[in-house]
């Protein structure tokens, strides 16, 4: 996010209208660099940065409230200036509706979360946080691309 705030604001500074998207997962709100940006992006009015968080709640190798709990994000963008939406990550037309709602938003940067589910449409690994990092083994992979048929 620092970069994507460095390189809205250089933007902004040239007086180009370029947009920046940030993708982020939710694990990576536990870091405090997140936040700093998330503040100076807001200082500086950087209207052109967007950011997009994956809340699907797995980091790693575990649920994330189990590591440090964020509690309402949504809430905490919002708190520091923000424009917020959420949206079903996994229905593309409130995707595709988030993602046009950016454009709507110039004068502050803007986020979206998207509620996620990981391992979505695979009986063993959604929702499963061992499989964040770990690829399936050639019979598990059989039988995910029979699921997702």
């Amino acid at each position: 996010l620092s970069a994507g705030c460095g390189m809205a604001l250089g933007f902004k500074r040239e007086k180009k209208e370029n947009r920046v998207f940030v993708l982020i997962g939710d694990g990576e709100l536990q870091e405090g660099q997140i936040w700093e940006a998330a503040m100076a992006a807001v200082h500086h009015e950087v209207g052109n940065l967007n950011v997009i968080i994956d809340r699907n709640r797995i980091q790693n190798d575990d649920f994330m409230e189990a590591q440090l709990r964020l509690f309402d994000i949504a809430a905490k963008w919002e708190g520091f200036g923000w424009a917020v939406r959420e949206c079903d990550g996994h229905n593309m037309a409130d995707v595709v509706s988030s993602i046009q709602w950016l454009d709507s938003v110039t004068d502050r940067p803007a986020v979206i979360v998207a509620h996620t589910i990981k391992g979505k449409g695979v009986s063993f690994m959604e929702d499963n946080p061992a499989f964040h990092g770990a690829a399936p083994n050639d019979d598990q992979l059989a039988i995910a691309l029979e699921e997702l048929k």
